[in-house]
């Protein structure tokens, strides 16, 4: 047997939350590991840094 794990990452810029809390209330449910921002994801050297205001 093959399985397979998915994880999706979107982005709305400056109101991720916002928009994942709409869809929340829109479709129910509950978010499965939260919701995390930029700011929350350790830097790697394999990415160019982040302007704070992108960190938002």
């Amino acid at each position: 047997m093959i399985r397979a794990i998915v994880s999706i990452f979107l982005n709305f810029p400056r109101n991720t939350e916002e928009a994942f809390n709409f869809y929340k209330s829109v479709f129910g449910g509950e978010f499965t590991g939260g919701i995390s921002g930029f700011s929350d994801i350790p830097p790697s050297c394999e990415m160019p840094p982040l302007i704070e205001y992108d960190k938002i």
